[in-house]
């Protein structure tokens, strides 16, 4: 009996051990000489405590990152992202972030969880490849051309100015609808820069668009209830309704969803998996590759008869059949990189977009005088229009940039970059500004915040890679010029003949990343912004009650404003 009880004791004794050091495991295990926060070291779920608490109270996570390096005084933190999580570091300085994605990729770094997050949605666009994977450079080189001005002035441009006309019909309509009232534009963003991407990517189709589906929608409710809404209460909003997104939109904003949870999942792969055995998932992949399939077959036939590309789909179905030619060989159109190249243009060019436009309204709105310098540089730029009191053509948008615009579009980025924080994973035990990081380490990496939009915080030179001290930019930081002011002025210059330009190389931006792995599509956000912008302030003047103006944001692939309330007053 009693060696019955001394065995019992033993083994509850080796079980209570066991138990009692994997919950030591658990705990976060920091790296040496790195600040962390101190509190975040002794609970189980780390910095996601603090993180938590946020969420909860509907706030964005990610400015939590932007926090840190004022915090702990240092451009380089760790921090400890829950239960047998490795410590992650975090970096908030400019030449260090650009040092990485410039000149460190593939060597110190790599993509990372990246690869393992788009792997589950697009296995064969080039996203979900490292820059050293050998198929890297044969998918990035199906879409190579797709960037370069004279196609996106040729093809791309036409598809958003159709689309950005539609938008300021529906606005029109609206604001004649609200008369005065603000009314909600969230979801007008959302369609419109939908429209946009898929027009340039393959085409709208029969439908013409979501936003002129809204449009056709509401013309014909008009007609007959606008007069019977409320319109007393100026300061009320004024809901207005809507005929819900197309088929396609909505597939697309599933796969984007789908994409955005992969990040914060600790292992992607298994939760894709998983989470395409949710019929809605299925159905949202379903609908988007049958469509792009749908194209291929309807675009080879002119396509193989030498008819000029209209959109980026024909663009590299062309190029297909032109390298199957002089191969000697039948072209591939079933070629998976294809359908998934294009499936990850729309994805990647609709939440970025999204997500930049409504910054860029919210900017508008809570900067008045903002919109009358850019509408008298619009009028400047383009005074035949404004002298023949029309819109300017596409024609006249694609081959003179208006400086103003430009600068604020960019001052706006460096204020609120859609994507906040990005990703990668040491390659190898390697050096971050000074401090030893074992390989397979996250590190996450600031687009904006100290250095960017906020004081930067003192580096060491002699703590920075060789590569970092080699490639110094001519300006690290916005310090002495007000970083946190915003001031779309400070990306001007003046030639020798006192002619004003748009300077982008003014100071740091990282808005669209940088590097070989940089946005990829940063010029087609940049032609559609321009666009839609242009015509938008050239027709309109937005303004909003005070009391109504929210900073609430949400996070997704993006981090945007929760809300886009406006008034619309025509200008005539």
């Amino acid at each position: 009996m009693v060696l019955h009880i001394s065995s019992a004791v033993v083994l509850a004794s080796i079980f209570l051990t066991i138990v009692y050091f994997i919950v030591q495991r658990a705990y976060p295990r920091p790296l040496p000489s790195i600040p962390y926060n101190r509190d975040a070291a002794k609970k189980l779920m780390g910095d996601l405590a603090e993180l938590g608490e946020r969420q909860e109270n509907g706030e964005s996570m990610r400015p939590w990152f932007l926090e840190q390096a004022q915090r702990h005084k240092s451009a380089i933190t760790q921090i400890f992202l829950g239960p047998f999580s490795k410590p992650a570091v975090l970096i908030s300085d400019y030449r260090e972030v650009n040092d990485i994605l410039s000149h460190r990729d593939a060597v110190d770094f790599k993509r990372g969880k990246k690869v393992d997050v788009f792997s589950g949605v697009l296995p064969h666009a080039h996203p979900a490849m490292e820059t050293f994977d050998p198929r890297f450079k044969s998918s990035r080189d199906l879409v190579r051309d797709l960037m370069v001005p004279s196609f996106l002035n040729k093809v791309n441009a036409p598809h958003t100015y159709v689309v950005s006309r539609n938008l300021v019909e529906l606005w029109r309509l609206k604001a004649r609808i609200a008369k005065g009232r603000p009314f909600e534009a969230s979801e007008d963003i959302v369609e419109f820069s939908f429209d946009s991407i898929l027009s340039a990517a393959m085409g709208l189709g029969r439908e013409g668009g979501d936003v002129q589906r809204q449009l056709t929608i509401l013309s014909r409710m008009a007609l007959v209830e606008h007069n019977e809404w409320d319109c007393a209460l100026l300061d009320k909003p004024i809901v207005i309704p809507t005929a819900g997104r197309s088929v396609k939109l909505a597939a697309l904003v599933v796969d984007e969803e789908s994409l955005w949870k992969g990040f914060y999942m600790p292992w992607p792969r298994l939760y894709h998996r998983l989470n395409k055995l949710r019929p809605s998932v299925r159905n949202a992949g379903r609908t988007l590759r049958g469509y792009i399939e749908s194209q291929i077959t309807r675009a080879a036939p002119s396509l193989s008869e030498g008819s000029p590309p209209q959109s980026a789909l024909e663009h590299v179905i062309q190029r297909e059949i032109k390298a199957a030619a002089k191969a000697g060989r039948t072209p591939n159109l079933q070629d998976p990189r294809i359908c998934d190249e294009i499936y990850g243009y729309l994805i990647a060019g609709h939440d970025t977009s999204t997500g930049s436009l409504t910054w860029l309204m919210r900017r508008l709105l809570s900067h008045a005088e903002e919109q009358a310098k850019i509408r008298r540089n619009l009028h400047e730029t383009y005074s035949v229009a404004r002298r023949e009191k029309r819109l300017p053509t596409v024609e006249e948008l694609t081959s003179k940039r208006a400086h103003y615009l430009d600068a604020f579009i960019e001052e706006v980025l460096r204020f609120n970059s859609p994507v906040v924080t990005i990703m990668v994973t040491t390659r190898r035990d390697t050096l971050v500004l000074g401090h030893p990081v074992p390989g397979d380490t996250q590190v996450f990496l600031n687009l904006t915040g100290p250095s960017l939009n906020m004081p930067s915080v003192h580096v060491d030179e002699m703590a920075r890679s060789e590569t970092a001290r080699t490639y110094k930019p001519a300006r690290q930081s916005w310090d002495g010029l007000d970083p946190g002011v915003f001031r779309p002025e400070r990306w001007l210059a003046a030639d020798d003949n006192g002619n004003v330009f748009f300077n982008a190389s003014s100071g740091p931006t990282l808005a669209f990343s940088a590097g070989n792995r940089g946005c990829w599509g940063k010029r087609l956000g940049y032609l559609e912004l321009r666009i839609v912008l242009s015509l938008l302030i050239w027709s309109f003047d937005f303004h909003l009650p005070e009391k109504l103006v929210s900073w609430e944001m949400y996070d997704s692939l993006v981090t945007a404003p929760k809300q886009c309330l406006i008034c619309v007053t025509e200008v005539h």
